[in-house]
């Protein structure tokens, strides 16, 4: 079940934001999915790593970095290619999906909020976010960029 959720939610890509907005919408939005505060610790830290990993493109696929492998899925990549502004794995956006948001990983808040939880498991970031940019270096504006 797994491999197909990870397949389905690289169906296609964003042709239009359906939550409208910027980078500090979509991340007061992830918060609110992912069940956080909107503070200065995630809105500073998403808005750097989401310009680190793609530019804030929420469409950018890295086809070049060493997850970029496996089976062809939806939107013509390797399955384990990162996708969307927080530059998740499908597989990784499937594990840590935040209730009530598009099941698209190419949406601004889904990706984001699926990030959030995946930081927030990993690199055990407090709720409040505020040692995000010690514990993720990529969201460290004052450190140069590291993939997460």
């Amino acid at each position: 079940m797994e491999n197909y959720y990870a397949n389905e939610c690289c169906r296609g890509r964003v042709h239009r934001i359906p939550c409208g907005g910027n980078i500090d919408t979509w991340i007061a939005e992830a918060c609110r999915a992912a069940g956080l505060p909107n503070t200065e610790g995630w809105v500073r830290g998403y808005k750097t790593l989401c310009e680190r990993e793609s530019s804030y493109n929420p469409n950018a696929i890295n086809t070049t970095d060493y997850n970029a492998h496996g089976a062809t899925v939806r939107d013509g990549h390797p399955l384990n290619c990162s996708r969307g502004l927080a530059q998740c794995i499908p597989l990784t956006f499937a594990e840590y999906h935040a209730a009530g948001t598009s099941k698209s990983i190419y949406d601004p808040v889904a990706n984001i909020a699926a990030s959030m939880g995946y930081v927030r498991q990993k690199y055990h970031v407090s709720s409040n976010g505020s040692d995000l940019a010690a514990k993720v270096q990529q969201a460290d504006p004052t450190r140069p960029p590291q993939g997460y």
